[in-house]
């Protein structure tokens, strides 16, 4: 009966257009739940409030937001269940999630970016695509997944933009400045078809295959080392600077959520509260009063 529900509840969830990742992360997570309730002989139809406080406290071996996203997955199925009358309550309505704020990155510096951009051999064709490829990510601000997923006609030369598809298959156009449609133009006309076989991918493999997010990664972490960032850097730190960046120079939050897609303000404003801190650190060490304290 409960594989029966978790199943229904995987079509329910393509009927929202969730992205393979998220059914993924749901399936892994379901599957943690379908384990405990083996491992104490419960029934997913009589499963109480305390019995998911208990749930929480037995998941120890997880990290506190892979904890959060599991007591997020089964408090979704259970609304499901509830809904499509499986159960004729939902015990878990009024229950409160656990709060676990992953913290962010160190964003990177602007002198930082320039040591990972201009370390990056481009004499070859497979790292003309690297620089490309880094370039556009600091530009654009663009979630890894979104960056190996865009293809040739995701990019307008003419207008300067690429269109991504973003978490829930959601669309976004992000602008980007003049040296990065130089840099797209030079690689899309004299490298990108030597590299991609044929294949629509703008950031190919070697194989001209799409490129996986653990390649990114290495291709990420090797630049990094080159200059002695190795500690710091991954892929999700260039979305981190350039959100951090973006506020500094002066952008507006609202269009800064825009840019990342994110569907809540809230999760932009996490930005907002880390490049306030190095606002005020840059301010110390440049207004003439404040330095004399």
């Amino acid at each position: 009966m409960l594989r029966e529900a978790i199943v229904e509840f995987k079509v329910y969830l393509l009927s929202k257009n969730c992205s393979t990742n998220t059914l993924l992360a749901y399936e892994h997570d379901l599957k943690v739940f379908e384990n405990y309730l083996l491992e104490k002989s419960l029934d997913f139809r009589e499963f109480s409030a305390r019995d998911f406080e208990d749930l929480i406290a037995h998941l120890t071996d997880f990290s506190s937001s892979t904890i959060n996203r599991i007591a997020a997955a089964i408090k979704s199925f259970y609304k499901f269940l509830y809904i499509y009358d499986y159960i004729p309550t939902n015990p878990l309505e009024d229950v409160q999630l656990p709060h676990y704020e992953k913290p962010l990155p160190k964003a990177l510096t602007f002198e930082e970016v320039q040591r990972i951009l201009n370390c990056v051999d481009t004499s070859s064709h497979l790292g003309f695509r690297d620089r490309v490829m880094l370039e556009l990510m600091y530009a654009t601000g663009m979630r890894i997944s979104e960056v190996l997923s865009l293809k040739t006609l995701d990019v307008s030369l003419e207008n300067k933009y690429v269109r991504v598809v973003g978490k829930g298959n959601k669309e976004r156009i992000i602008p980007f400045y003049s040296r990065v449609g130089d840099l797209l133009s030079e690689y899309l006309n004299s490298v990108h078809s030597k590299i991609s076989k044929g294949k629509p991918y703008l950031f190919p493999n070697y194989k001209g295959d799409k490129m996986s997010r653990i390649g990114a990664w290495k291709i990420i972490k090797n630049y990094a080392s080159k200059v002695g960032l190795s500690h710091k850097v991954h892929p999700h730190v260039f979305r981190h600077t350039f959100a951090t960046h973006m506020l500094l120079g002066g952008c507006d939050i609202r269009t800064l959520q825009e840019l990342l897609g994110h569907s809540s303000i809230i999760t932009t404003e996490r930005y907002l509260k880390v490049s306030l801190s190095q606002v005020y650190e840059v301010y110390m060490s440049a207004h003439p009063l404040a330095r004399l304290e």
